[in-house]
């Protein structure tokens, strides 16, 4: 890996698989009997495209481990204040898009979904628990844009696996963390058959926190075998080999997101994209330093803003144009979400830069 700030394959990817996420909820939503298949080609359009959101958990984990061994040699003493702070400091950095995406969507869903303003106003109300993070804990809210149960879980398990990360990092990342994943992952594999799924409830929190807190851990787990392959010098040969071997991992991924594979195989997929992480993480692909561009920063930018503003636009194309066909909704929804996504950039641009409300609140 080069030795820029963000590692452009990876933000490649986030992008790719947030526009697998968005075509799986278009999938979803307008697939009315069975999946939507491709011609005769026996590729259906991202009807597993979910698998998408484990790569953001997988990367989440990795510099989740990654930051905290970065801070090895720093005392410990203040723990506790130095997770609240790093917690609070993340909050901060997306809540902002987050609000903008719910703002929009509580107001898209609460005027087509009801006919009331009384209707109106109490799905918005509702709407409490997605909003302030704390839906997965299993508070009664209408869960308005579903895509923020990664951000509740991500915060969440942050805030669990810092602590012990700063502390006792030996043993967490490197034994600890490949144990959670496994035991996590095979009760799911024996409960639930698939992977996928978010609002199942296990009796105490919904299972799409069982889902993030495993794959974090593994993601913790490939840091640590990311910096071990990183001592090996490999031949010229050995590279392209692994950087191949890279390529076949996510060629693997996509095949199971466009395909009627069994869902019970979301398991093997999920370790197969590991394996591909860890060789995009390290410094073996030969071709790292094509992707060390702005474009590529900006993919991994845009990954959020497409995966937190595709609900409404979803929902503005089904109830303003449901005659058309479906290939014209998957424009209609992409070009919606984008042009979302931009205004959401540019409007939280603007207060994180003008800061108007905190000049209105607080002495300068």
């Amino acid at each position: 890996m080069s030795k820029s700030k963000k590692n452009g394959r990876v933000e490649f990817l986030r992008f790719i698989f947030a526009l697998g996420i968005l075509f799986f909820h278009i999938h979803k939503r307008f697939a009315v009997n069975g999946n939507i298949e491709i011609g005769n080609t026996g590729l259906y359009f991202f009807n597993h495209g979910y698998i998408g959101v484990e790569f953001f958990f997988l990367v989440s984990g990795y510099l989740l481990a990654m930051g905290a061994y970065s801070k090895r040699t720093l005392s410990t003493e203040f723990i506790g204040t130095e997770t609240a702070q790093m917690i609070w400091k993340k909050i901060k950095n997306v809540f902002p898009y987050h609000l903008f995406a719910m703002i929009l969507t509580v107001a898209v869903n609460g005027y087509f979904l009801e006919h009331t303003v009384k209707g109106r106003v109490a799905y918005a109300i509702d709407s409490w628990a997605s909003l302030f993070f704390v839906q997965i804990f299993g508070f009664d809210s209408s869960w308005a844009n579903k895509l923020t149960w990664y951000l509740d879980v991500w915060l969440v398990v942050t805030f669990m696996f810092w602590y012990f990360l700063r502390k006792h990092y030996e043993v967490f990342a490197k034994i600890v963390c490949p144990l959670l994943a496994l035991f996590v992952l095979g009760f799911m594999a024996h409960e639930y058959t698939s992977i996928a799924g978010i609002d199942e409830w296990t009796g105490h929190f919904y299972k799409c926190f069982l889902r993030g807190f495993a794959e974090m851990a593994l993601g913790c787990s490939a840091f640590s075998l990311t910096r071990q392959l990183n001592k090996i010098e490999f031949t010229a040969a050995g590279k392209k080999i692994l950087a191949v071997l890279e390529a076949v991992c996510y060629i693997i991924v996509f095949a199971y997101a466009v395909t009627a594979m069994p869902t019970k195989y979301s398991f093997l997929i999920l370790f197969i994209m590991c394996l591909g992480l860890i060789l995009t993480f390290s410094n073996v692909n030969p071709g790292h330093k094509l992707f060390d561009k702005p474009i590529f920063s900006w993919c991994g930018k845009m990954s959020l803003l497409i995966y937190l503003n595709q609900f409404y636009a979803i929902r503005l194309v089904q109830s303003l144009l449901p005659q058309i066909s479906f290939p014209a909704k998957v424009v209609a929804c992409t070009a919606v979400t984008f042009v979302g996504a931009n205004i959401c950039d540019l409007v939280v641009g603007f207060f994180n830069k003008r800061k108007p409300l905190q000049k209105l609140m607080i002495q300068q």
